[in-house]
């Protein structure tokens, strides 16, 4: 029986094999694979390490410098980053996967310019995958270039047709470029392809308002509030759409919810002031104006509604003074104002 245990344990020795003895390429890419194990679950620390170790056996090896950048990418080590996409290039300049990489790194440096020419580079090596035009496409909207970026939109919706957010930030080109129509059809798509993507449903009811359908504006305007019940922009935009179909007690309640949300936005303050005028609430319309102004000291139209307001309560005075004021910070009809008024 010794002699059994003894012959157990030689054969256990020769089943063991040491990493260290594998030829460097093979060594490379164990601890390359072990890498890529590691980032999937999000031990991005750990994979770097295994990166590290694969390129110390195999200095060459473009694949390990292309996902030790994704890693520390993901740990927010931006520069090294750059450098490790600039290796990978290099050593590989036909993958187009180190050129996007790199260009989502230059992006989160605040390099736009470099980070445009990177997703364009992704693009001519790899001309259906889709992120690559979006990213593009996202950047040149920013500069508000949006007929190239709305071609860049159009490619990607090419290279994959459910990409929702590529069909939603060519809604919002053509909503720039002045196609409201064909703006609402492709937010539609957007909701169509992902529901809950509550952007796209904000703003399709912002470009149905603005195309003249105020009751398709306030039912999306509806929809989004009833799953998003904490964005003011949003009570403040139905506001205005009630405001436009002469719903003022509607339109002073929205706004009164917006102001409740964000005791800062000057803009739904002066809006409900503009709502209690219609409503001729005067005292409320002056009140709601006047906070308007003492959050934005050259607010023009809160100083506009706050003299029609005075001038209801018998402040013609002090709606003079509201009215230069507007004009002074130009809005020219402050004057038209004061000369009906006859102000001096």
């Amino acid at each position: 029986m010794t002699l059994l245990l003894g012959a157990g344990a030689a054969h256990a020795q020769v089943d063991s094999v040491r990493a260290s003895t594998l030829p460097p390429d093979q060594q490379a890419e164990k601890l390359y694979n072990s890498g890529l194990a590691k980032f999937n679950q999000k031990s991005y620390r750990a994979a770097v390490l295994d990166f590290d170790k694969a390129l110390a056996a195999k200095p060459d090896f473009a694949r390990a410098y292309s996902n030790r950048a994704a890693a520390r990418y993901e740990l927010k080590d931006y520069q090294p980053a750059v450098q490790d996409y600039d290796q990978a290039i290099k050593l590989d300049p036909n993958s187009f996967t180190p050129y996007f990489g790199r260009a989502r790194a230059e992006e989160a440096l605040q390099q736009p310019t470099e980070a445009e020419l990177d997703y364009g580079r992704a693009t001519e090596r790899q001309a259906d995958y889709a992120p690559a035009w979006y990213y593009r496409g996202a950047l040149r909207f920013e500069k508000a270039d949006y007929a190239a970026a709305k071609a860049d939109f159009d490619a990607a919706i090419k290279a994959d047709a459910t990409y929702a957010y590529a069909w939603h930030d060519r809604g919002s080109a053509q909503r720039q470029l002045g196609s409201l129509s064909a703006a609402i059809q492709d937010y539609s798509q957007a909701l169509k392809l992902q529901p809950d993507l509550l952007p796209a449903l904000l703003n399709r009811a912002g470009t149905r308002r603005r195309a003249g359908d105020l009751k398709g504006a306030i039912q999306d305007y509806n929809n989004y509030l009833t799953k998003k019940q904490d964005n003011a922009l949003a009570y403040t935009n139905r506001g205005a759409a009630r405001y436009e179909q002469a719903d003022y007690k509607g339109a002073a309640e929205d706004f009164t919810r917006a102001v409740t949300l964000d005791a800062g936005y000057a803009f739904a303050w002066n809006n409900r002031a503009a709502a209690y005028l219609k409503l001729e609430d005067y005292k409320k319309a002056d009140a709601d104006a006047s906070q308007a102004i003492s959050l934005n000291k050259e607010y023009a139209e809160a100083y506009l509604n706050r003299g029609h307001a005075r001038e209801m309560l018998r402040q013609p005075d002090a709606a003079c003074q509201d009215w230069h004021r507007a004009a002074d910070l130009g809005l020219a009809v402050g004057l038209t104002h004061a000369a009906n008024s006859g102000c001096p």
